[in-house]
């Protein structure tokens, strides 16, 4: 989110996408915000995307990204640090950001963390969530700031041991995907603004397409989980 004249249309997609949430029926369980909430981690810029928020009435969640000031996101967003219950699943959200960086990385620290929350519930569906998708989606510019490959083999070992585990959701790189850590599904989730360019190849540079926005949509159906892709 930019706030100003060079907001780029950023504020008038997230209207959009507000309403195009509020209008479903049923209702979701609650919202989750998948990160970069924020260009420049200022106040304004948090203060209008609370506001464009505002009308959802449901409970909104919001994730750290590496363009967000964790401090100051907590003052005007519910940031858990731990399980949340959002209908029939549970919610685990997970920091992967690293001061400085637009990289993420989750070390033994986190792990311990999110380890604890899965056993506190071992019987109840869960998503993790967490800014940085643990897959590489082939676009390298993206993959280039995404998690080291060195922590996606602990976070799949211990994703591999918590079977209730349904799905990993991640924001980041501006495009709806779907990959696999170890034996868990990993979706990326589509921008409310700009998509991130579908360029495969090798070197390319980064740039955003003409794609339109989108949210995602997870839904438990007989227990199992199924995601959808809503453009808005």
């Amino acid at each position: 989110m930019r706030v100003g004249p060079d907001d780029e249309g950023s504020g008038a997609a997230l209207e959009a996408a507000v309403a195009a949430v509020a209008q479903l029926d049923p209702a979701p369980d609650g919202v989750l915000l998948s990160g970069d909430l924020a260009e420049h981690a200022r106040p304004d810029e948090y203060e209008r995307v609370r506001k464009l928020v505002a009308p959802l009435p449901v409970p909104v969640w919001a994730l750290p990204g590496n363009h967000d000031d964790l401090d100051e996101l907590r003052r005007w967003f519910d940031t858990p640090t731990s399980a949340v219950a959002c209908g029939g699943l549970r919610l685990v959200c997970c920091d992967s950001t690293v001061p400085g960086s637009d990289a993420g990385a989750f070390g033994a620290e986190r792990l311990g963390l999110l380890e604890q929350a899965l056993a506190e519930q071992p019987s109840a569906p869960v998503i993790v969530a967490m800014h940085h998708p643990p897959i590489d989606i082939g676009v390298e510019f993206a993959d280039a700031i995404g998690l080291p490959r060195e922590d996606r083999v602990g976070l799949a070992r211990l994703l591999d041991a918590h079977p209730q585990v349904q799905l990993v959701v991640a924001g980041h790189v501006h495009r709806g995907a779907v990959g696999r850590l170890g034996s868990r599904p990993v979706f990326t989730c589509p921008s409310v603004w700009r998509q991130g360019a579908l360029d495969l190849r090798p070197g390319a540079p980064m740039r955003l397409s003409d794609e339109g926005p989108a949210v995602a949509l997870h839904v438990l159906v007989e227990g199992e989980l199924v995601s959808h892709v809503r453009p808005v």
